[in-house]
């Protein structure tokens, strides 16, 4: 059986959980302040456009950009104005702008886009996701035994009237009738609590904020095979202290504080290592193949490469490092917080038997994800296509920035790209001002491939056209004529000054 441990750090610029199983980095959770998902937060806001042909419309709950509201047959409308009772017969009436509705944030915006909204309203807690208005009554498949799934039942469905719904989670297995109930009551209230602020309180506004991120992960995560919370900072361990003694006391004496200032908990554990490795585009399997994982916003690619990997033949070869690649992939997925369209390209493997060994490898793999992921069969090609929700922003989000030279396409233009392109305005230029006399900063690095460049060079020379380098300049830029020139800015006498071309 694994050993897990979680480790807390908080830096303030960023706060970062990682879950630890037998010293290996299975789950890493990161949020900065200035990047605000909202995922779980619930408002009050009021529809400021109706489209029609999309079924759906644009909500202001306050937020920088309006949130995107699908309208669902099976979602229930909370109109603030009316009572809850109604709020079904109201679900039916149209949308209309102006209508103050309770909506929640379901998925974080992207570049582009603002956050998702919905009306189905859902307030999780560590045994029981309360899901107001909804007749749903459900347990987690993974409570299999017959006599613990109607003990559950029954202590939940005698304290829930009003046409509430409600799922009980695995964590809620084994506990005693007191620790269910008494969540279920905090729950009860803090939906009730919701309502009368949102009566009360002027659109837009929040009316309940998701749990922080530590105690987020410490309810959603932690079981009695944890060995230790471990946390750098004194507040956010006093919170964890109070919550575990609510919800989880088995752990009360397992939450540590960590106390080597001088010996940061991360470095101590090699987790800031790990989290470089995870950046990275390309992954080591244990025998000596690789992956490649190339991001994108909506689509994602992995591909599985042999490498050095080396076995008694090329098929035992491809079908060890298949092996090895579906065991890491959902990992790396999980970690990275990867989204949308993924798509895997095993090495091609001749025998069905193989693939489907290798495929139920991954599928086993990554039925640990909470997040919802959806498969597809492994292709004759070695092709595996998933799907995987978006739960918040990625890991290169948060820790990267965009290139501003390659906007996100992980390549720049060349020299050669960059005189090319100089060569054409430069024509351009001087169809329009014919018989001027024409000087031209270009960037220190076009400045050198020209100077080695004969046609550029003879071309130049012929057009009398004096060249200057600029190193502040980017390659591609150049400027025609610069109104000033400053010895700070350019080089001494140049190697094409000596040739007489200035």
């Amino acid at each position: 059986m694994k050993t897990y441990r979680m480790l807390i750090s908080n830096e303030q610029f960023l706060t970062r959980v990682v879950i630890m199983a037998d010293n290996r980095v299975e789950y890493l959770f990161i949020t900065r302040p200035d990047l605000h998902t909202g995922v779980g937060n619930i408002y009050k806001g009021q529809i400021e456009r109706v489209i029609s042909g999309l079924n759906a419309a644009f909500v202001n709950i306050g937020e920088s950009r309006n949130g995107f509201l699908p309208f669902a047959k099976e979602e229930p409308l909370y109109h603030v104005t009316e009572p809850s009772d109604e709020a079904t017969e109201q679900s039916k009436k149209p949308y209309k702008v102006g209508d103050e509705i309770i909506v929640q944030i379901s998925k974080p915006g992207t570049g582009d886009k603002g956050m998702k909204l919905t009306t189905k309203i859902s307030i999780p807690g560590r045994f029981i996701i309360l899901i107001p208005d909804s007749s749903l009554a459900t347990l987690s498949k993974k409570i299999t035994d017959r006599a613990e799934r109607e003990r559950l039942l029954n202590i939940v469905k005698k304290r829930i009237f009003d046409n509430t719904g409600f799922i009980i989670r695995t964590a809620a297995e084994g506990k005693s009738e007191r620790y269910i109930a008494r969540e279920l009551k905090i729950l009860l209230n803090t939906w009730s609590r919701i309502r009368r602020y949102s009566r009360a309180k002027k659109t837009p506004a929040v009316l309940w904020n998701e749990l922080p991120i530590f105690k987020n992960v410490v309810r959603d995560y932690v079981t009695a095979d944890f060995k230790e919370i471990i946390v750098n900072d004194e507040i956010i361990f006093k919170e964890v202290k109070k919550y575990v003694n609510l919800f989880v006391p088995e752990m009360h004496s397992k939450v540590l504080l960590h106390k080597e200032k001088e010996y940061p908990l991360f470095i101590k554990y090699g987790i800031e290592r790990e989290i470089e490795r995870f950046l990275s585009d390309r992954v080591s399997l244990p025998s000596g193949g690789y992956l490649i994982i190339e991001e994108g916003e909506t689509l994602n690619a992995i591909d599985v490469n042999t490498g050095s990997s080396e076995k008694n033949n090329l098929s035992a070869t491809i079908l060890n490092t298949n092996i090895e690649a579906a065991e890491e992939i959902p990992r790396q997925i999980r970690v990275r917080n990867l989204s949308g369209l993924i798509v895997v390209d095993f090495i091609d493997m001749k025998h069905q038997r193989e693939r489907r060994k290798v495929f139920k490898i991954l599928n086993d793999n990554l039925e640990i994800d909470k997040a919802e992921t959806k498969i597809l069969s492994i292709s004759e090609l070695g092709i595996v296509e998933m799907s995987r929700e978006k739960t918040d922003f990625k890991l290169s989000d948060i820790l990267l920035d965009r290139c501003e030279k390659c906007k996100g396409t992980g390549y720049v233009k060349n020299a050669h790209f960059a005189a090319l392109k100089f060569r054409n305005e430069l024509f351009s230029y001087l169809s329009k001002n014919p018989g001027k006399k024409t000087a031209v900063e270009v960037s220190s690095e076009l400045y050198n491939f020209i100077l080695n460049e004969p046609t550029l060079y003879d071309l130049l020379k012929k057009k009398r056209i004096s060249l200057h380098q600029n190193s502040t300049l980017e390659l591609e830029n150049y400027r025609f004529n610069p109104s000033e020139r400053r010895n700070s800015l350019f080089s001494s006498i140049s190697e094409f000054e000596k040739k007489e071309v200035i």
